[in-house]
């Protein structure tokens, strides 16, 4: 296996669209959502490990979850986890990881991975990502993987490609021209239709030296300080030390909005494995396997009686009797139920933040 190859797993979300079974103290990439007997962290290593050597590994998450981590990997290094002191954007915690791995080798190709995804074809998903990284290991590019739509979907961004297309031993990468956050349905069918537009995976791969030189011309005041920090402190907790201090200074800006938007040499790499993003409960719904009636119950007992279309989610070992119910998002998760209509995600988020306000973090 390739030695260059690296792998940055991103696992320091909180999840706030799956409330209230992902909570601030366990969020959604340390469960089993799929009931496959793994959770989606545990899935999400072992599937890159078949890409990049283990050693190679990193990943980044929040200081909270540390300990989740070292749990459900007991194989990773401690020195293979980087930490985020507080909540940001994915753009300093990507910067963080790529000054780390520049330090270990300046040669390094990296694949940044999201803990909360689904691939069903796994083989293709190895030769997708193996092909991006032997890509960007020739050429100035950042590649973001692109998935070919399937449905007018509304909870994905969609990014625009040229016709043009830079085509290699490793495959065909289209120039990528615009990114469009999570249009209407009547955009989305417009999109899909096209033939031009693909779902934005979050699956982004680049070289260690393309994507330093990007951030420092996009991000300068925070790549400054990361540069100064990995010149003069050889001492790795001495560096994560200096970098805690400055962290809270650092933009709380996505990865997408503060580079991929606005670089001018990033390619779409089609990846066609059966992708899906576990990012909300309709999301979830869509991807798990159904009843005859079209009801999802995720780890409990549930007894149905002409009840149809709906998400049931306790506690294992719980029993829920339902009756006449349809459409309906029943939650039981430590100390909230939730019973709401199956559909209403944007109205989760409000729905946490007011048991917030009301009743404080015990029920965030």
């Amino acid at each position: 296996m390739d030695k260059n190859r690296y792998c940055v797993i991103m696992a320091g979300g909180i999840g706030s669209r799956l409330w209230p079974l992902s909570r601030k103290e366990r969020p959604k990439q340390f469960h089993d959502l799929l009931g496959c007997g793994k959770t989606l962290l545990q899935q999400t290593y072992h599937r890159y490990s078949r890409i990049v050597p283990c050693e190679n590994i990193i990943v980044s998450t929040n200081i909270e979850y540390s300990s989740l981590v070292r749990e459900q990997l007991p194989e990773l290094p401690a020195d293979q986890i980087l930490h985020e002191p507080t909540f940001r954007g994915t753009a300093p915690s990507i910067a963080y990881a790529a000054c780390h791995i520049r330090q270990l080798n300046p040669m390094a190709s990296i694949v940044v991975a999201q803990s909360d995804q689904l691939v069903l074809n796994e083989n293709s998903f190895v030769e997708t990502v193996g092909k991006g990284l032997d890509f960007v290991a020739q050429q100035n590019k950042l590649v973001i993987i692109g998935i070919k739509p399937t449905c007018p979907e509304t909870r994905y961004g969609y990014i625009q490609v040229e016709d043009k297309h830079s085509a290699s031993d490793d495959g065909i990468f289209y120039k990528a021209r615009t990114f469009t956050e999570k249009p209407t349905y009547e955009f989305a069918k417009i999109f899909m239709d096209s033939g031009e537009f693909f779902w934005n995976s979050g699956i982004y791969i680049w070289s260690v030296q393309t994507i330093i030189e990007t951030l420092s011309k996009l991000l300068p005041d925070m790549m400054a300080k990361f540069e100064q920090v990995f010149r003069e402190l050889p001492n790795r907790d001495d560096r994560r030390r200096k970098i805690y201090e400055s962290y809270t200074s650092f933009p709380n800006v996505s990865i997408d909005s503060a580079v991929m938007e606005r670089a001018d040499n990033v390619f779409v790499e089609v990846g066609e494995f059966g992708w899906a993003d576990i990012g909300t409960w309709d999301s979830l719904y869509g991807t798990l396997p159904k009843d005859s009636n079209g009801n999802v119950v995720l780890h409990s007992h549930t007894m149905m009686y002409d009840s149809r279309d709906n998400v049931i989610a306790l506690p294992k070992g719980k029993l829920a009797v339902i009756q006449d119910v349809e459409g309906l998002l029943i939650v039981d998760a430590g100390n909230v139920l939730m019973v709401c209509r199956k559909g209403s995600e944007g109205d989760i988020r409000k729905f946490l933040n007011d048991a917030r306000m009301k009743l404080g973090e015990e029920f965030a």
